[in-house]
């Protein structure tokens, strides 16, 4: 038998020695184990893969190289699954904004919500989508639509001042949502600009 990997823990080795049987190269797992303490817990302080000549193929299957794939291979599963995980709370996080801006849309009409809560409900609807957007593209069309709703809200504030149903700093806190949102659009549109991009 020729050693070939010494794993950090038993799983790794179990991992590699199933991925060097795929070849149809026998391997055999061998651990050493500390035992300390007078409770007597075994602690395995490493593991160790060798495999017997007659398994290896000369010029074919690499042990180190596997030994890396299958590490690469972990990382990347890993890594899909953390994203997969992002995704499904994004759309969770989308669907539940849905209703509540459908609520305060009946809640506004009725008088029992005021403007401001149906505003913010709707553009974090608007952001919550924005966050699931793949492109670049996709981002600068939820922003514009941003801009859009705000200049609707200003407009829909001043006609409410100009009747006496609202108080004229709110004008102006409507004011300052449409401006943000618009240099929220203009910074990431100078982004696409910038030559390191």
């Amino acid at each position: 038998m020729k050693q070939v990997y010494i794993a950090q823990d038993p799983p790794d080795a179990h991992l590699l020695a199933g991925i060097l049987e795929q070849y149809g190269i026998s391997c055999e797992h061998m651990s050493r184990t500390l035992i300390t303490g007078l409770v007597f817990s075994a602690v395995t302080i490493f593991a160790v893969l060798a495999i017997s000549p007659a398994g290896m193929h000369p010029g074919g299957f690499n042990a180190a190289q596997a030994a890396g794939a299958s590490e690469t291979g972990v990382v990347a599963e890993r890594q899909e699954s953390y994203e997969s995980e992002l995704q499904q709370l994004l759309m969770e996080r989308k669907r539940v904004l849905s209703r509540i801006v459908d609520s305060m849309k009946i809640f506004l009409e009725s008088g029992r919500a005021g403007f401001d809560e149906y505003r913010d409900a709707n553009i974090a609807l608007m952001r919550a989508e924005m966050d699931l957007c793949k492109t670049r593209d996709e981002r600068l069309d939820i922003l514009e639509k941003i801009v859009q709703f705000n200049k609707t809200c200003e407009a829909q504030v001043e006609r409410r001042a100009a009747e006496g149903r609202a108080p004229k700093f709110n004008v102006d806190r409507a004011k300052v949502a449409t401006l943000e949102a618009q240099i929220e659009l203009a910074r990431e549109k100078l982004k696409g600009q910038s030559p390191e991009q």
